[in-house]
């Protein structure tokens, strides 16, 4: 019987009655083939368990930070794109406002006449293009296409060698 073989150490035939101390020795579960204590093997267990459990929070933590930090660079890097293309499109404003300030059609007459020898056209240069006419179009024969082009002068050529 197994049960009777765990408790006999236990448990004494006779008529005496056991101490007290006695009952209260806790005998150890030791295992039989590597001989030792169950709950040693049971306490390492539990401790490799909390130690894989906290590394693999660690590790979640790192890559959040490090996910976070990517996040924060890309935005840091589209805040001075755009600073930089307001600063461009300013730019670009005060050079077209320059442009226009710099387009006055007096001071463009005056330097075509003073600096390029330039004179507005006399009576006999001008000439006077009715307008009030029918348009007329023109008539365009067949449209040709390149590769028909192309083709009929490799056909001419051939012609000529034979």
């Amino acid at each position: 019987m197994p049960a009777r073989k765990l408790y006999d150490d236990f448990y004494e035939s006779g008529s005496t009655a056991k101490k007290y101390s006695d009952y209260t020795k806790v005998r150890p579960n030791k295992n039989v083939k590597t001989g030792k204590n169950k709950r040693e093997q049971i306490k390492k267990k539990n401790n490799v368990a909390v130690i894989t459990f906290i590394l693999c929070i660690f590790a979640m933590v790192m890559v959040i930070t490090y996910r976070y930090n990517l996040i924060s660079e890309k935005n840091l890097e589209t805040q001075n794109l755009k600073s930089e293309l307001t600063k461009v499109e300013s730019s670009l404003l005060t050079s077209q406002i320059e442009v226009e300030q710099e387009t006055d059609l007096n001071k463009i007459e005056a330097y075509a006449k003073q600096q390029l020898g330039m004179q507005k056209p006399d009576k006999n240069q001008t000439i006077y293009v009715d307008t009030t006419e029918a348009n007329s179009s023109v008539e365009v024969g067949e449209e040709s296409n390149i590769f028909d082009k192309i083709m009929e002068y490799i056909k001419d050529i051939i012609n000529k060698i034979f």
